[in-house]
């Protein structure tokens, strides 16, 4: 009996050890390339860890199936039923947790594309596809985890794969926290509207096509996915879309204001959906002549007739320099708006459009050009002249000095409240009148009395008195430039010495004479 005994408990463990064998070598076959590789994915690890699981729980109850057997005919004790019983259940257990494992797999979110468009009113949008690209199981895989009598069957959504609560926004594509020097704010700050797109879920392989406005133009974006409560975050370059022509120009200063005489810039962006090597022509259309013009290289200051675009470029920034007239016309008038375009053109195109010439918007439409409709509203300036008809006087001490000053409005704009002044020297007195003009329209004149006291006690000499003026124009202060009155102070004339002294010049020539008379004579 003790030799049967040793007999069928050799047998057992040679057919429990023969089972495990014979899974191994079914696995090595199947992965003949993973299995046993040191650099295998962990999705193939995973993936065998279950296999081998499998196998150990199957093993292990067929084991207890005879050594229940076994134990009914009285061939083996009830503890070995026991430590079977424990041996299933650790291997059940073993299997579990391989399951899970293997629920637990990585998955994979990725941006298929990330596409930037414009709109007429140079907002700048988004469209982004994503997709479920988590690694899944082929038929023949999940069939051979289902396939073993004995083993529980793998769930149906292991293969599905769907990825359940997303989160996506898009981020500036600096790194985060990092100044960003052209506008202040921090990098890696959400850009976009809306800032988060919730995603119930995705399935395996299906894509979703997200769209935002984009709050910052800008050519790299990061595109940050938030599920199973982490965030990855993906660096992407935007595409151009493809437009009605081939290049886009927009401008954060569509319409600006500008002084008669003055100059100002319009800061233009060109953009292109592709990267080759191309040329367009600048041009300025219904502009009025009297205004001049010309394109500028913003860190170089070179004047530019085209613009390039070298391999890899899609976006240029220019600068459009306008300098305006000193006197308004009927062309340029003063508060009123004017329109024109900005053009970048091939060279077919460039031929049928004459710089500074007029041409209305179908014409423009027609020709397929990037443009960009610009407005400029002339303002006029207020200056002040004040002139005399000499701006010296000499006097005697206690003589005053009264004078003619004409204040006129040489400028483009009317003078409200125009007001003259006088500094003069220490115990002197100024008086104008009239003091204050209540309006100066544009080339009239007015005339103002200066009323000048010196001191009386001013010693003989040279003295200044600075005259001021100021008004306001569009609510504007004006100042002009001081004009200096100078005044000479002489001393008094003895009108009786004076006489005197005439007198006996007079005396002494009559008696020369008659001597030089007498002494002819004789």
């Amino acid at each position: 009996m003790l030799v049967r005994l040793d007999k069928i408990k050799s047998l057992f463990f040679k057919s429990r050890a023969a089972i495990a064998a014979t899974g191994l070598i079914a696995i090595a076959l199947l992965f003949p390339t993973s299995y046993g590789n040191a650099r295998q994915s962990d999705e193939q690890q995973r993936f065998l860890e279950v296999r081998r699981r499998q196998l150990e729980l199957q093993a292990a109850r067929r084991q207890f199936e005879r050594t229940e057997k076994l134990a009914a005919e009285g061939l083996v004790p009830q503890t070995e039923v026991d430590r079977d019983r424990s041996s299933v259940a650790t291997a059940q257990l073993n299997y579990q947790q391989a399951v899970l494992a293997l629920f637990d797999l990585q998955p994979r979110i990725s941006v298929r594309s990330a596409t930037k468009t414009r709109a007429s009113d140079g907002r700048a949008f988004v469209r982004l596809v994503i997709a479920n690209l988590t690694p899944t199981f082929d038929d023949s895989q999940f069939k051979l985890l289902n396939n073993f009598d004995g083993a529980d069957p793998i769930p149906q959504e292991l293969r599905a794969r769907t990825v359940n609560d997303i989160f996506v926004s898009l981020r500036d594509g600096g790194a985060m926290g990092t100044p960003n020097v052209s506008t202040g704010a921090a990098a890696g700050a959400t850009i976009s509207l809306p800032y988060e797109v919730h995603l119930p879920e995705i399935k395996h392989g299906e894509e979703r096509v997200l769209d935002y406005q984009l709050l910052r133009d800008v050519d790299t974006i990061t595109v940050a996915l938030t599920y199973r409560n982490q965030t990855r975050e993906i660096p992407v370059q935007l595409q151009h879309a493809a437009g009605t022509s081939e290049v886009q120009i927009s401008s954060s200063q569509l319409s600006q204001e500008a002084d008669l005489g003055s100059q100002i810039t319009y800061n233009l962006t060109l953009e292109r959906p592709t990267v080759d090597v191309r040329s367009f022509q600048l041009r300025v259309v219904n502009l009025p002549r009297q205004i001049s013009f010309y394109f500028i290289d913003p860190e170089s200051q070179a004047r530019l007739s085209q613009i390039n675009f070298p391999f890899g470029t899609a976006r240029q920034i220019l600068g459009l320099k306008l300098f305006l007239p000193e006197r308004a016309d009927d062309q340029v008038r003063t508060d009123e708006k004017l329109e024109f375009w900005a053009l970048a053109l091939d060279e077919a195109a460039a031929a049928r459009f004459e710089q500074g010439s007029n041409y209305s918007e179908s014409e423009l439409q027609a020709a397929g050009s990037g443009k960009v409709r610009l407005a400029l509203i002339p303002r006029g300036v207020g200056k002040i002249e004040a002139s005399a008809a000499s701006l010296f006087s000499e006097i005697e001490i206690g003589q005053n000095v009264t004078t003619k000053i004409t204040v006129r409005n040489s400028g483009t704009r009317r003078l409200d409240n125009v007001r003259l002044s006088a500094e003069c020297p220490l115990n002197w007195r100024a008086q104008i009148e009239p003091e204050i003009i209540p309006a100066l329209d544009i080339g009239r004149e007015e005339v103002v009395t200066l009323h000048i006291t010196p001191a009386s006690d001013v010693p003989v000499g040279d003295y200044e008195v600075r005259i001021k003026s100021e008004s306001l124009a569009d609510n504007r202060k004006v100042q002009a430039e001081d004009k200096i009155y100078r005044v000479s102070v002489k001393a008094k004339t003895n009108l009786l010495g004076t006489s005197a002294l005439i007198a006996g010049v007079l005396l002494l020539i009559v008696g020369v004479v008659t001597i030089g008379i007498r002494m002819t004579r004789r």
